[in-house]
């Protein structure tokens, strides 16, 4: 194919997206970008790319592919609402540097994605403009809070899409849309320039129709280079059988499943690890950490440019009770929003948990973890409308229960669809490991994904 016969294939796919975005119906998107704009974005990006036919994997796969992000990560140009009326007039000045990057690397931004309010829900049925619909089924949640970015991709709008993750927004609208979704180590993207709620554990994730989207977007967005993966001819990987007596039928014969897929591979050995002690020891402190962040984290925020709103008119304006009810309670453990020395303490406790999880990986030999994305699948949209806000803060714990463990080491999590490998549709599996080994976990899941295709 001659180069310009690629690059006029690319400008035709991106336009596509964009006009896919148009007649979205999921209300996956809070705003879509004007043509003009996206027409100069892919002349610029595909001058950029004109001797570049033999470039590696993460640049070439992403010169001139169209990219969905999130509305709370900064886009120059597109206003950045993070779904809640008091921002839904600020426009940003610049990008995040995160999506310079994928600018500089020529993608090309088609919109902005829906999400559940200041992302600060697992439903994706709270947002200034009404329920984000699952691309799946319709009756059901999407999952949240990254719910736009995950039906964009699902429904075909774009293959690729930028979230953001602090207890599993990346990873459990991946599961519930059948998509990958990836929580990369904490500080391995640059964090600049997005709403946050979570100042030890707010992290972009990309979140993909494939594991090699997530590859290609990782490469370009990690802040350093990564040294070459040495093959392992055999991966211990650990799992806990009390996972599966704390998921829902549908997901624990899904999780079962995926089980027997690895331990037949011949290049995964399954060993039974503690996860449920660890897990318990991580959910002793998480609220409070949770209490402790949120106010402090969204007020610095707020207070970064002369143009946002403050943290109470925010409040003021609130549309999801349950935001209104986490915030608050933020509020009241910190004083009005100031850091204290309980925060410190937090992370005294974040920091043995990692350890702990280190040592059980080595006394083991495990090179990662597996455990479901979420232990259950995604409930009734009409039913979680209807919950009280103790029913709502219950459906929060229980979804992220397995997902926030990684948030709290600051670890690499992937979430792989078991829809799309094993027929288990909107459930997922997370492999996980230490801090700092992103690459060596995606190298894995290119095996695991190949043990649950068969």
């Amino acid at each position: 194919m001659t180069t310009d016969a690629r690059f006029e294939g690319l400008r035709a796919e991106a336009l596509r997206s964009l006009a896919a975005a148009r007649a979205d119906d999921l209300n996956g998107f809070t705003q879509v970008a004007e043509e003009a704009a996206v027409e100069r974005e892919l002349a610029a990006a595909l001058r950029g790319g004109a001797a570049g036919d033999a470039e590696p994997l993460g640049e070439a796969a992403l010169r001139g592919r169209a990219i969905a992000i999130k509305d709370n990560i900064h886009v120059a140009g597109l206003r950045n609402t993070a779904a809640t009326p008091a921002l839904a007039e600020f426009e940003p000045d610049a990008d995040a540097p995160a999506v310079e990057r994928l600018r500089r690397r020529g993608m090309v931004v088609i919109g902005k994605t829906n999400m559940h309010e200041l992302a600060l829900g697992v439903t994706g049925s709270h947002t200034a403009t009404g329920p984000v619909v699952n691309a799946v089924d319709r009756a059901l949640v999407t999952g949240g809070s990254s719910a736009g970015s995950a039906v964009v991709v699902a429904s075909g709008v774009c293959e690729l899409s930028l979230g953001s993750d602090t207890g599993g927004s990346t990873r459990i609208p991946a599961a519930f849309n059948d998509i990958w979704g990836f929580r990369p180590s904490t500080g391995r993207y640059d964090e600049e320039g997005g709403t946050s709620i979570a100042f030890s554990r707010d992290t972009i994730g990309p979140m993909t129709a494939s594991l090699e989207g997530i590859v290609a977007l990782d490469s370009a967005l990690a802040r350093t280079a990564d040294a070459a993966v040495a093959d392992v001819p055999v991966a211990r990987i650990g799992y806990d059988p009390a996972d599966i007596e704390l998921c829902d039928a549908p997901v624990a014969e899904a999780f079962h499943a995926a089980l027997e897929a690895v331990a037949a591979s011949n290049g995964c050995e399954l060993v039974e690890a503690p996860l449920d002690r660890l897990n318990r020891v991580a959910q002793s402190f998480d609220p409070e950490l949770a209490a402790q962040e949120l106010a402090p984290s969204l007020r610095s925020y707020l207070g970064s440019s002369e143009r946002l709103p403050s943290l109470e008119r925010v409040v003021e304006e609130l549309v999801d009770p349950h935001v209104v009810h986490m915030i608050e309670g933020s509020l009241a453990a910190t004083s009005g929003g100031v850091w204290s020395g309980t925060w410190h303490r937090l992370m005294n406790e974040m920091a043995r948990l990692r350890t702990a999880y280190q040592r059980m990986l080595g006394e083991a030999g495990l090179v990662a973890t597996m455990r479901p994305t979420t232990p259950l699948l995604p409930r009734p949209l009409a039913e979680v409308l209807g919950m009280s806000l103790p029913e709502r803060n219950a459906l929060f714990g229980r979804t992220i229960h397995f997902s926030s463990f990684a948030t709290l080491m600051g670890a690499p999590s992937l979430s792989l669809p078991l829809g799309p490998l094993l027929g288990r549709s909107m459930t997922g599996v997370l492999l996980e490991t230490l801090p700092g080994l992103d690459v060596e976990l995606l190298s894995l899941g290119r095996r695991v994904e190949a043990a649950l295709r068969g």
